[in-house]
């Protein structure tokens, strides 16, 4: 799957792409529920302030988001 992401878009793919990809049974479907419970489920914090929050961690540990 990465090798036909690179041959169609002529990139490396994301970094999160290959984390989802590299353990599925723990990274794939566990993983993605669990950021969408996160970034989405109920809290104070609207998905937006999380997704500002979330970027500006990643800046912070110098991780491309």
């Amino acid at each position: 799957m990465l090798e036909q992401i690179r041959e169609r878009s002529g990139r490396e793919p994301l970094g999160v792409i290959k984390t989802l990809l590299y353990r599925p049974e723990v990274f794939g479907r566990p993983f993605s529920e669990a950021l969408d419970r996160a970034m989405r489920g109920p809290s104070e914090w609207s998905p937006g302030e999380r997704e500002l929050f979330a970027a500006f961690t990643s800046l912070l540990n110098q991780c491309p988001f």
